[in-house]
């Protein structure tokens, strides 16, 4: 017999999620909210053991609004919604755009209205499916491998450049002197940024994510500044074409339609935010996992070429820097015995789905040498997988490689985390380490 839920009405006027059983445990607290930008901070990651009980009890778990949230200066009320913490009900929602879409709220938890919610539904993850299939086959040339093997070079270069500014220092801040800049000079390369506005893209794109610790100017207010230098980057292209992707996005035509500036502007803005964060942040995760693991670290330092291209896997798998993406229910559905409603929200976890151990077996085991940690979802499956997600490989490589060879013991010290509901993300973290003569 399929039961009803308590619907989001129901559950919000009540104030509170529907009383959970599991299994008669006593250990788990009932106000675990995933609308609390501390909850990560303050646990220094992932809540795990109630990522481990909804898995096995609460499946499809009902998290309702936290009157605390959203912060002062960002008015976007929050239904409360669903929460999938199992491996196999992530990635099959992540598949179904039918029933489970990114299009209809846009593919974050926040209930944006009007404009803001125009902006999230034209951007690359927010499209109905027939148009993101026109334009991915648009954005998806400069990410293949025969094109990103051609910037390799350069890419190394570049590690070798951030990496002899700190080598002799002993010392540094790693997040920021690091961490950050592989990314945000490949992101700024591969869309044609000035080399006089790459500070602001990297600024705006960091305020943009980190909006939870400080509240934020009025709406859309970073995202209007990072559509003005979209803007002219593409008329700059079209006047004076070359080979950079927004020059391309800019000129070509897919089914004969050429992206939009709506659809382009999001794209400049989602590459500016998750261009350069989710790599950042996975580097920084290296640094602080070998230093929880040095047997792991040894493994890696004995053989770097061979073993840190599944060590970068087993990081992404463990410590994954995007936290969530969201799904609307299109059609009535059944999902765990309980029928979902047109409108209803699905919020993807991927820390949690990427320690289910019907996949991964002994989950919370951090083993570089783990033979499946690249089926991990930190990049997300299905028609809005990343695909930025080979690049990003590529700069963890050419970084981290570097730092062993030349920074073979650095240690960090106090870490401090982005206050956030979107991301596992470091944002202070000193280093030190022997320095090279």
């Amino acid at each position: 017999m399929v039961t009803k839920a308590p619907g989001p009405e129901a559950a919000e006027r009540a104030g509170r999620a529907p009383e959970l059983h599991f299994r008669g445990r006593t250990d788990m607290p009932e106000d675990v909210n995933l609308l609390d930008p501390d909850l990560f901070p303050r646990g220094s990651g992932p809540p795990r053991e109630v990522f481990n009980a909804w898995r096995e009890d609460d499946p499809l778990h009902w998290n309702p609004p936290n009157p605390d949230y959203p912060p002062p200066g960002v008015a976007v009320p929050t239904r409360g919604f669903y929460v999938l913490t199992r491996y196999k009900d992530v990635a099959d929602v992540s598949r179904n755009q039918r029933v489970f879409s990114s299009h209809p709220g846009g593919p974050i938890i926040w209930d944006w209205e009007g404009e803001p919610l125009r902006r999230q539904q034209a951007g690359l993850m927010g499209m109905p499916i027939e148009q993101h299939r026109a334009a991915r086959r648009l954005v998806v040339p400069p990410f293949t491998r025969s094109e990103l093997m051609a910037f390799q070079p350069e890419i190394d270069a570049v590690a070798r450049e951030i990496v002899d500014e700190v080598a002799g220092l002993g010392e540094c801040e790693f997040v920021f002197d690091v961490a950050s800049k592989l990314p945000v000079y490949t992101f700024c390369r591969l869309t044609g940024v000035p080399a006089e506005e790459r500070d602001t893209v990297a600024r705006l794109g960091n305020l943009n994510a980190d909006v939870e610790s400080w509240g934020g100017p009025e709406e859309g207010s970073l995202t209007a500044e990072l559509f003005r230098i979209a803007g002219e980057i593409a008329a700059e292209k079209r006047r004076r074409p070359d080979k950079s992707l927004m020059s391309r996005l800019a000129n070509s035509e897919a089914d004969g339609d050429r992206l939009d500036p709506m659809a382009l502007n999001m794209f400049f803005v989602t590459m500016s935010i998750a261009g350069h964060e989710t790599t950042r942040s996975t580097a920084a995760h290296f640094v602080r996992l070998m230093n929880e693991h040095p047997d792991q670290y040894d493994l890696v330092r004995s053989d770097p070429d061979r073993r840190l291209p599944n060590a970068i896997e087993e990081v992404l798998r463990y410590a994954p820097p995007v936290v969530n993406f969201r799904r609307t229910v299109t059609e009535k559905v059944e999902l765990h015995g309980t029928t979902l409603d047109v409108g209803d929200k699905i919020y993807l976890s991927y820390p949690a789905a990427n320690r289910d151990p019907e996949m991964f077996p002994d989950p919370d085991r951090f083993d570089v040498t783990r033979e499946n940690a690249a089926r991990h979802l930190a990049f997300g499956i299905g028609p809005h997988s990343c695909i930025g997600a080979r690049l990003a490989r590529m700069q963890l490589f050419s970084l981290l490689r570097e730092m062993i060879a030349r920074m073979p013991d650095i240690r960090h010290g106090e870490i401090e985390r982005m206050r956030s509901i979107w991301f596992d993300s470091v944002i202070r973290m000193p280093v030190t380490f022997t320095p090279e003569k």
